[in-house]
Formats: structure tokens, C-alpha cells, sequence
């Protein structure tokens, strides 16, 4: 007979939960109003790119988490192959209104790499950003002054797969040899990811296969329907339209490493930090308080709407979209582990100790 009890251990941690919570929430609302906007002359700017590692700090944005904790944010983001920089409108309906020709959302939107992100963090264009955490490890290796406050989203089960066109069969490792694969454009963490597999099943790039790297979204899905590339490592929302619409499989998602590599970081600059600690605790603890709602909602009330770009949840033959720490601590294993995986593949020269580029302060 199953056991209609819990564990102690159970409902201490469902009390400490609901404890965060309704210390945040009187963090947010003493008086039982929202804050009052300490910043209302100069708003933080943060650079954005849009997709389910970071699409939490959008929806704090379109929800007003950001507003009622009294700290004015704007996210800024540029549309694929475009250099124009612009402000992400403050509601989903208006953002919607900019979206155009893309896969599912529009002419790709928030496709910035974080490398660009850092770069605008450098030049005073920007006072932070969400970036991937090879942007972040490469950064650092370059001595650009920015600090990582907080954990964005992770992979905690795979959110990337392996694909193939379906008319190209695939039994085996070796039937992959001759084939064309491609990574998308971003940092180097796909590309690295990419390899990672094709070394545990003995393929060589530029002899066994063809690899092509830092692919454009839009030529991500052009490229396989029109039979110029045989497949790649493609992100979950790509993967599921792809499947759908019968132009590919899924050979195998990413399980040949730990999933949780690829993840995103809240970064500032350095002295925007030390002269700005309430403004950025202020983002920090909105962010967190939007994660501790949608960790209480019921089951029924999450919302899944891939078409709203909203991503609260969902799954996908086996894979998940991104999912979100309460507190989002930093990860100081996973980015050990990505700079050496950075450092193998040559793309840094050395390592560095990563605790000197973390402020744990805002999350603990």
C-alpha cells in the first residue's frame, strides 16, 4: 500500500520555500504598495538575447517585477544581422508587434552573441547583460572588467539535440560519416559541444565529416530544407518546429556531457557594481521574486505558449526548455569545467581563477 505520509525532510523544505517567498515579497511591498524607483533619471541598462536561459528576466520585465521593486530596467537588444540597438517595449503584445519572417516568432529577435553584449558592457553602452557562460569565460580571459551576480537559466535535462533531415538515416555513429553538421551562432559553447560528441564516437571534423560553425538562425532551418547541410546540434524550440513540420528527427539529444554547461549569467560592469550596489541588488531580487512566483503556481496555471515566446515551461521528446535555480546561486563547477573545455579546444590560452570575476553577495 503506498504511504499517504511525507517525509519531515519534505515539509521543512516546502515551509523554507514558502519563507523566501514571503521574505521577498515584504522586501518588495513593505507598506503593501510597491517600491519607490530610486533610479527614475537614469535606468539600468541591460543588454538581452532572447531564449529560454534568460527569458525569465524578460518576462520580470513585461510582468513589472522590475517596476515594483522600485528600480527602472531596460533590456536592449538588436534583430539578426542588424547593428541597430533598441529598447525591448515593456509589454509582450507590443514586442510581438516588431516580430517578423522568422521560424516561430518573427524576424529573429534579441540575436545578439554575448560576446557583443560584453563589448557595448566595455564602451558605457550598456551597464550589464545576460550572457552565455562561454561569453563570459572568454571575457575574462581578455581582462574586460565585468563581474557575474547571478545565475540565469540552465539545462538541467537537455535542451539541445542533435537532428538530421529526415530523408538522411542515421543507425549508427559511423553512418555519419560524409555528412554535413552545423552549430549555431552564438559563443563557442555549441561548437564545443558539437565536438564533444563527435569525439566520443571517434569522428573527426575535416576528415571523417564536414562541421560548420556559428550558423545564423535564419540559415539554421533554410540550410536543412533546402538539403545543403545534413543536420547539427539545434536548441529545443528549433528542434520541436523542425520535428513537427517533418523536415527532421531527433538523432540524440545532448546527454554525452552534463546539460547544465550550458547556462547563462547576469554580468555587470565592475564599477558599475561598486557604485551601484542597490540598483543592481534591486534587479537581482526582482528577478528572483519573478522565479519564486512561477515555482508556486500550481500545475495548471503555468503557461506553456511557445508562440507567446513566453517559456514558462516545456517539454519536447524527452528534452526541457531551461530551468531556474530559487536562489540562483553561480555555478562555480560548471564554469570550471567550461573553461577547461574552452582551454582544450583553444579558445583561451590559459585558465584563470573564476572566483575573482563572481560577486556572490546579491544571491546569498
Amino acid at each position: 500500500m503506498r504511504k499517504l505520509y511525507k517525509k519531515p525532510h519534505t515539509y521543512f523544505v516546502l515551509l523554507l520555500f514558502l519563507a523566501v517567498v514571503l521574505f521577498i515579497g515584504r522586501e518588495f511591498y513593505p507598506d503593501g504598495g510597491k517600491l519607490e524607483i530610486i533610479n527614475k533619471d537614469r535606468p539600468v541598462r541591460i543588454g538581452y538575447f532572447h531564449g529560454g536561459r534568460v527569458n525569465m528576466m524578460y518576462r520580470a520585465l513585461i510582468y513589472d517585477y522590475f517596476d515594483e521593486g522600485g528600480i527602472s530596467v531596460e533590456l536592449y537588444t538588436r534583430f539578426l544581422k542588424e547593428e541597430e540597438l533598441f529598447k525591448i517595449p515593456q509589454t509582450h503584445e507590443e514586442t510581438n508587434k516588431m516580430w517578423k519572417d522568422d521560424i516561430e516568432f518573427g524576424n529573429p529577435f534579441g540575436k545578439m552573441r554575448g560576446t557583443e553584449i560584453v563589448d557595448l558592457i566595455v564602451e558605457g553602452e550598456l551597464d550589464g547583460g545576460t550572457i552565455g557562460e562561454s561569453s563570459f569565460i572568454a571575457s575574462i580571459h581578455e581582462g574586460l572588467p565585468i563581474v557575474v551576480v547571478a545565475m540565469l537559466g540552465y539545462d538541467a535535462v537537455p535542451g539541445k539535440a542533435i537532428i538530421m533531415r529526415r530523408d538522411v538515416e542515421i543507425n549508427s555513429p559511423d553512418d555519419l560519416r560524409g555528412t554535413t553538421l552545423i552549430s549555431r551562432r552564438a559563443g563557442p559553447g555549441d561548437a564545443i559541444f558539437l565536438r564533444e560528441f563527435l569525439e566520443e564516437v571517434n569522428l573527426v571534423p575535416g576528415e571523417d565529416l564536414t562541421v560548420i560553425d556559428q550558423v545564423d538562425e535564419d540559415d539554421t532551418e533554410k540550410w536543412l530544407k533546402e538539403k545543403t547541410i545534413d543536420g547539427g546540434l539545434y536548441h529545443l524550440t528549433t528542434v520541436r518546429h523542425l520535428v513537427l513540420d517533418g523536415t527532421a528527427y531527433v538523432y540524440q539529444p545532448m546527454s554525452w556531457m552534463d546539460p547544465a554547461l550550458s547556462h547563462a549569467l547576469l554580468v555587470f560592469h565592475k564599477d558599475y557594481i561598486q557604485n551601484h550596489r542597490e540598483e543592481v541588488k534591486r534587479v537581482v531580487d526582482a528577478y528572483v521574486k519573478r522565479i519564486a512566483y512561477e515555482k508556486g503556481l500550481p500545475e495548471e496555471q503555468k503557461d506553456r505558449s511557445w508562440d507567446k515566446g513566453l517559456m514558462m515551461e516545456g517539454e519536447f521528446q524527452g528534452m526541457e526548455i531551461p530551468s531556474y535555480d530559487l536562489p540562483p546561486r553561480i555555478r562555480v563547477d560548471l564554469l570550471e569545467e567550461m573553461q577547461g573545455l574552452l582551454y582544450k579546444y583553444g579558445e583561451i590560452d590559459k585558465t584563470v581563477d573564476i572566483r575573482d570575476f563572481i560577486d556572490e553577495s546579491f544571491v546569498e
